[in-house]
């Protein structure tokens, strides 16, 4: 979905048609998302609501190349913030702890921009596809 208005694309439910989030369980805790200091219009800002009681670990493929994101707890919000020159292909893949491993369609996303990616309890209604591990 795209809030055109804004100038910012949101994701819901397993949201953006483009990324899906999982979480795993039982870590110690929340990875810290990593700080950024710089130009928020150069990076790509990914808000991840975990709604599932597992937790999760985040991964983009950026035009390719592997990024871990890091965690998110169950029953927890994330917020990330990926450096972006340029608009590029994007995938999201998560790791559910004890549970699937699951992998979002591409799209395409430009820096500045803010997505918010919602991980339901009952992984069937997200766009992505899951499969055990």
């Amino acid at each position: 979905m795209s809030d055109l208005r804004s100038g910012r694309k949101v994701v819901g439910a397993v949201a953006l048609t483009l990324l899906a989030v999982g979480c795993g369980g039982g870590s110690a805790g929340p990875t810290p998302a990593p700080a950024f200091d710089g130009d928020l219009s150069q990076v790509l800002t990914i808000e991840i609501r975990n709604e599932r009681l597992d937790a999760a670990s985040i991964f983009l493929f950026i035009e390719g190349s592997r990024q871990r994101l890091g965690d998110v707890r169950g029953n927890q919000t994330q917020t990330f913030h990926v450096p972006l020159e340029r608009a590029s292909q994007i995938t999201m893949t998560f790791n559910i702890t004890l549970g699937p491993s699951c992998v979002t369609r591409s799209v395409v996303l430009r820096p500045g921009e803010e997505i918010r990616v919602r991980i339901p309890v009952n992984l069937n209604t997200m766009q992505a596809v899951c499969r055990p591990r």
